[in-house]
C-alpha cells in the first residue's frame, strides 16, 4: 500500500506542475495589516517601528484553486449502487480518475455520492471494498481542510479495523491518518464513534484502535488538556486490559499511561468502583504500576505570564501646616532662619515685647501691647479701690 501511495503522490505532483506550467507567477507582495492606512504617507515610517511580517494576514488556503466536482460525483452514485460488483468497481475507477485530475476539490461532494461511498467501504466484495478505502484516502487528500465538513465519512473507517486481514487494516489506517491530518483528533474524542469502537466486542478493532490512539496522543499538538470526553474511553480500556486476547491486552497496556496522563490517576481510580472485586484489584494494580509514567507524560501547565513592571510608588506630599518646615495651608513656606516674617504669619505669632535698649517696637507689637482706654481705671478686686476712697474723705 505504501508503494501505491507513493506512486499516487508523484502523480499528483506531476499533475500540479503540468497544470501551472504555463501560468504567470503573481508579483511578489508583502502582507499588509487590514488596519494599515492605504496612503503610505499617512502611515508614517518612523524609526523603531516594527516591520510587517511577510505574508501577514494571508491565508495559504486562499492560494489553492479547488474544483467543484459535486455534480460529476453524483452522476456516478447510481452506478456505485449497481448489483454487479464489476460495475461498482468501474464506477470507483472513474471517481479515482476524477480526483486525480482535479487534485484539489471543493468540500461539496453531493449527497447521493456520500451515501453511495458509505455503502461501498463495507462492500462484501473484497476488491470493491479495497478500492473504496483507496477512494477515501484520495478524498482526504483532495479535500484538504474541507475534510472537517465531512466527519461522517471519516468515522466510517474505524469499524473497518475489525477485519482480520493485516493488509486491510494497514490500508484503513493509512486512510484514517490522511483524514486526521486535517480533522485532528479533538473532534473525534468529542463524539461517540471512538467510544463505541473502544467497547466493541471485536478484538481486532480494539487492538488496532488503542495502538493507533497511542500514536496520535504522542504526536497531537494540544492545549494542556485534551477534551474531557477522553474519559469516556476508560471503560473500554479497562475491558481490554483484562481481555483474553494477548494483542488486545498489550495495546491497552500501552495506551494506559497516555490516557491516564490526561484523565488523571484519581479519576481513573474512582472509575474502578464500578468493577467487581476481582477486576477492581487487577486494574488498581495496573494503575499504580503506570502512575509514575503517566505523571511524566502529563501535559505541563504553561508558566505564568510575567507581571508588568510596577512603577515605584511616589512619596506622598506632607500635609501642609503640620510638620515643621512644611508648607502652610495657604502654600507659604516657613521663614528662613534670620529672615523677615510675612505680616500675616507675624500676626499669629506671640506678642513681642518692646526692646528695652531702644524703646522701640514694631508697629504690630505697639498696637497689640497698648492698653485699651479705661483699662487702668477699673480697680483690682479687693485692693486699691477702698484705699483711694479713704484718702478722699480725709482731704475733705
Amino acid at each position: 500500500s505504501s508503494g501505491i501511495n507513493a506512486e499516487y503522490g508523484v502523480t499528483q505532483i506531476e499533475g500540479t506542475i503540468e497544470k501551472y506550467k504555463s501560468a504567470t507567477p503573481p508579483p511578489p507582495t508583502r502582507g499588509v495589516s487590514p488596519a494599515a492606512p492605504a496612503d503610505a504617507e499617512d502611515a508614517g515610517s518612523g524609526e523603531g517601528e516594527a516591520e510587517e511580517e511577510e505574508g501577514a494576514g494571508m491565508d495559504m488556503e486562499d492560494l489553492i484553486t479547488r474544483k467543484d466536482v459535486a455534480e460529476d460525483l453524483d452522476k456516478l452514485a447510481e452506478q456505485l449502487g449497481s448489483a454487479s460488483w464489476q460495475e461498482r468497481a468501474e464506477a470507483l475507477d472513474s471517481v479515482d480518475r476524477m480526483l486525480k485530475e482535479a487534485v484539489n476539490i471543493k468540500p461539496n461532494l453531493g449527497s447521493d455520492f456520500v451515501a453511495a461511498i458509505k455503502a461501498r467501504v463495507a462492500d462484501k466484495n473484497m476488491a470493491v471494498k479495497l478500492k473504496s478505502i483507496g477512494i477515501m484516502t484520495s478524498l482526504g487528500s483532495a479535500l484538504g481542510v474541507g475534510t472537517k465538513k465531512h466527519k461522517e465519512l471519516f468515522v466510517i473507517l474505524f469499524p473497518l479495523l475489525s477485519d482480520s486481514k493485516k493488509n486491510v487494516q494497514a490500508q484503513v489506517l493509512d486512510s484514517i491518518n490522511v483524514w486526521v491530518e486535517h480533522v485532528t483528533i479533538r473532534p473525534l474524542l468529542q463524539g461517540e464513534d471512538l467510544v463505541a469502537a473502544s467497547s466493541d466486542n471485536n478484538p481486532n478493532l480494539r487492538s488496532c484502535l488503542f495502538t493507533w490512539l497511542v500514536e496520535q496522543l504522542k504526536a497531537a499538538k494540544v492545549p494542556p488538556k485534551l477534551p474531557k470526553e477522553l474519559n469516556l474511553l476508560v471503560p473500554g480500556l479497562f475491558k481490554s486490559l483484562e481481555d483474553r486476547n494477548p494483542e488486545v491486552r498489550k495495546s491497552a497496556q500501552g495506551a494506559l499511561p497516555y490516557i491516564m496522563a490526561h484523565v488523571g490517576y484519581g479519576a481513573m481510580m474512582d472509575k474502578c468502583n464500578n468493577l467487581d472485586q476481582k477486576s477492581k484489584k487487577t486494574i488498581q494494580d495496573l494503575l499504580e504500576k503506570n502512575k509514575e509514567q503517566a505523571d511524566a507524560l502529563a501535559p505541563k501547565k504553561p508558566p505564568p505570564k510575567p507581571k508588568a513592571d510596577l512603577k515605584p510608588e511616589q512619596p506622598k506630599p506632607a500635609k501642609r501646616g503640620r510638620a515643621a518646615g512644611s508648607p502652610t495651608k495657604k502654600g507659604r513656606d516657613s521663614p528662613a532662619k534670620g529672615g523677615s516674617t510675612p505680616s500675616k504669619q507675624r500676626a499669629r505669632s506671640p506678642v513681642e515685647e518692646p526692646n528695652e535698649d531702644s524703646g522701640e517696637s514694631s508697629p504690630v507689637t505697639q498696637k497689640k501691647s497698648a492698653p485699651k482706654k479705661g483699662l487702668g481705671k477699673k480697680p483690682a478686686l479687693g485692693g486699691a479701690a477702698p484705699a483711694a476712697k479713704k484718702k478722699k474723705k480725709k482731704k475733705k
